[in-house]
This record gives C-alpha cells, structure tokens and sequence, in this order.
C-alpha cells in the first residue's frame, strides 16, 4: 500500500510538467497566427440550422460596416434650399425634391396635391429657368412661388398661383418648408383634372385662407394684368376712390413697372384687425426702382381687402424720370373740388392731346369698356393767360378733344359729360407770392380732369 502511493505521487510532478508545455505551446500558436482564431471558434461553434458548416482553416469574412445615416442638410438661406429642390426636380426625384424641404412638408396634404398635379394631372416644372420665385414674406415667412406648365397637349395653363411658405428652424437653423398654399380657381383645375385623368383626391382640406399676403398679390395681379375689375374687388370702394386706382394702372403701364425680384411684396405688420404691406416695384424702362404701402383690413368673411393705397414715391419717381419737361405728367391729382380725378396736361395755348395723354386715355377707355353703364365727367382747364372768355373757350375745347378721343376708341358718347371751367379752378398758383411767373404751377392748370362714375 505505501509503495503504491508512493509511486502515483512520483508521476504528478511530470503531469503537471507536460500539461504546462502543451498549454504554452496552444498559446503561442494562437498569438503567432499559425492556426486563426475565427476558425477556432467558428469550430467551436453549432453552425445555424439549415447552412453548412465552414471547412476548418477557411477565415470568416467580418460583416461589412454599417452606412452611417444621411446627415441632414442644412441650408442658411431660402435659395440654397430651392436651388437644391430644383436640382432634384430636375433629375426627376420628386421625392427626395419634397424631403428636402423638411419632414413635415413631405407628408402635408398640400405637398401631395403637388405631388399630383406633376404626376397624374399633365403638369410639370419648367425644363430651364427657375422653378421657385421669390414672391415677398410676411413677418418671418418667406413665401415662393412654384412655376409650373402644361406636360400634355390637353392640359390648360395653371389658373392661379401656387405658393410655398419657408421658415427657419429654430433647433437646426436650417430653412424648412412649412406650407402649400393653393388658390381656390387653381385647386379647382387641378381637381378637375385629376378627375378626369381617373384620380380622386382625398377630402383634406387643401385650400388655405386668405392672409394679408396673398390678398395683396391677387390685387397686384389685378394692377399688372391691366384688370381693373379684379383689382377694384379687392378694394374697399368707399376707402379708395376708382380713378386712384385707375391712375396706379396707368402709371404701371406707362412706366413698364413690375414687381422687384427680391422680396416683392413684405407684410411689415400684421394682426387680426389690419396689415401694412410694402411693395417693392422696378422699371428697367425708366431705371427706376420705388415703394408702394397698402394697408389691408379683414372683411366678416376673412377675405382681406386694401383699405389705403400710397404710391406717392412712385408717382414721385415716375415724375423725375419721366422728364416732364413744359407739360406735367402726373396722371392723378387731388382735386380742388374735392377727392383725386385723373388728368391729362396739354401745352400751352392749344387743345390738342399730347402723346402721352394718347396713351393715358386708351386705358381709361378700356375701363369704361368693361361696362357700358359706367359714366364719366369731363372737366377742362386752363392757366389765367389771356381773357377769362378765351380760357373758357379753350378748356371746353380740351374736354371736348378729350371726349372725341374715347369716342374713337370705341367709348359711347352718351358715358360722357364734358364742362369748361376756364381759369377758375387752379391746381396750382399762376404766380409766385412775390408775383412773377410760376411756370410749373402754370403747366399743371392746363389740364382735363376725369372722374369715373363706376
């Protein structure tokens, strides 16, 4: 028994000798690289039900990183943002075209109507030019218009404006669009047209109200378009007198004035009861850039109305470039018999029109046109050279002159009543305070004043 004990003991020494060796020689093939680490455990490893082991000594592909999430772009201004949605236009990407324009838009019921009309009802961008135009702001909304043409032969041309609003972010400071607004006639073609390209819109609402902005645009439409009609809907009638809205017409048209390219139109104040807007306007024809203020007041039903028309710069700088030289050339005035009435001036001594008041009343002329039960009052004028009868006599001459001229352009006689007032009713004095000659003063008696009967 002892021997036996003994000689078990004598062989652990050696067993703790060799376990040690071959322990030492494991590692150290492990960390020479001779036999890999990942096909050891992919040995050691069940493999998954339905695939078949790996061959032993073939290493194992490491899964390939993970993309890193898109970082959103920022964009510091309204026009990097648009730029970046026009070249995604462009490609044809409408998608990703309406998510740069912020998660929030991509899913408005407004985007998709967009989103319809350049997919199911004919529309699309233009090829070349901008896409969005810069269409004024409203406290610190930007607002853009979207330009958008006939794809199909059948489709008609868009009947009112789309717009989007942008706003900065206040968490990103990125620029995100916030909204579609869509103009009843437009949302009324679109409509249409997707019906009858087989698609029915969802019922979400998708006409916004009215704002002191976009009132503003539809009157300046009006203004441009020539559309003395839809301009004068857009005015409180008992606020602002027809001819100061006919002489802002003929002014735009004279001086070939069109809305700035930069924020046009900016609502600088605005609460539920009145907004000031101010307009920017610019005439390459004249080289003249100057300002209009529009005050705007809420009617019963929302819709918002011009209460006050100030374009007294404008009637300002059209006066200095257009180089009135002997004959004035304003075409509104206040007059001394009370209220403002168109004008046209005449050179001195005579009765016959000069160019311009050719082309002043052809507008006129044109809305008289719109309705034939429209009247008009033709008053004459004259500076105080020469007797009181030969004044007399030679402004009823230039309201006569005045009324043949509407009549050749197709305004029916009866519409007018013309009177010769002489000397009578100066704009201006004939003569300084100290007594000599006021030449100006004496160009702006010369006249014919119109008041419109509407």
């Amino acid at each position: 028994m002892n021997r036996r004990f003994t000689t078990g003991s004598s062989c652990t020494p050696i067993l703790v000798f060799l376990g040690i060796v071959g322990l030492s020689a494991v590692f150290f093939l492990l960390f020479t690289g001779r036999i890999p680490f990942a096909s050891l455990k992919q040995a050691a490893a069940p493999a998954a039900p339905g695939t078949a082991a790996l061959p032993k000594g073939v290493p194992v592909k490491p899964p390939a990183p993970k993309k890193p999430a898109a970082v959103p772009a920022v964009f510091g201004k309204p026009d990097q943002l648009f730029a970046a949605m026009t070249a995604e236009l462009h490609a044809g990407d409408l998608e990703n075209a309406m998510k740069l324009g912020g998660s929030d838009f991509a899913v408005l019921p407004g985007t998709n109507f967009l989103k319809l009309l350049l997919t199911k009802a004919g529309y699309r961008v233009p090829a070349d030019g901008p896409v969005f135009t810069d269409a004024g702001a409203m406290g610190q909304v930007a607002r853009y218009a979207v330009t958008l043409e006939p794809a199909a032969p059948s489709a008609p041309p868009l009947a009112g404006p789309l717009w989007v609003n942008a706003a900065r972010d206040r968490i990103s400071g990125s620029w995100k669009l916030t909204d579609v607004i869509i103009s009843p006639k437009l949302l009324n073609q679109g409509l249409a047209e997707l019906r009858r390209n087989g698609v029915i819109p969802g019922p979400e609402k998708l006409a916004a109200p009215p704002d002191p902005l976009t009132s503003a645009h539809d009157f300046l439409a009006g203004v441009l378009g020539r559309d003395f009609r839809a301009a004068r809907l857009l005015t409180d009638k008992q606020k602002i007198a027809q001819e100061k809205l006919a002489g802002l017409c003929i002014v735009f048209e004279e001086g070939d004035y069109q809305l700035a390219k930069e924020r046009p139109i900016v609502v600088t104040a605005a609460s539920k009861e009145a907004a000031i807007a101010l307009v920017r306007v610019h005439s390459d024809k004249m080289n003249s850039d100057a300002e209009i203020g529009i005050t705007l007041h809420p009617g019963t039903d929302g819709a918002w109305s011009i209460q006050a028309l100030d374009f007294s710069r404008l009637l300002e700088s059209y006066v200095q470039k257009s180089g009135a030289g002997k004959v004035f050339y304003s075409p509104i005035v206040k007059s001394p018999q009370g209220g403002e009435s168109l004008v046209v001036y005449f050179d001195f001594g005579t009765a016959g029109l000069v160019p311009r008041a050719i082309a002043q009343l052809k507008i006129v002329a044109g809305l008289l046109a719109t309705d034939p039960a429209k009247k008009l009052r033709i008053s004459g004028h004259a500076d105080d050279v020469g007797t009181d009868d030969y004044n007399y006599k030679l402004s009823a001459a230039r309201a006569k002159n005045v009324r043949e001229h509407l009549h050749s352009l197709g305004v029916n006689p009866s519409q007018i009543e013309t009177l010769g007032f002489g000397a009578t009713a100066p704009l201006d004095p004939n003569k300084q305070s100290d007594g000599t000659d006021n030449p100006e003063g004496r160009s702006r008696n010369r006249r014919t004043e119109i008041y419109l009967d509407f």
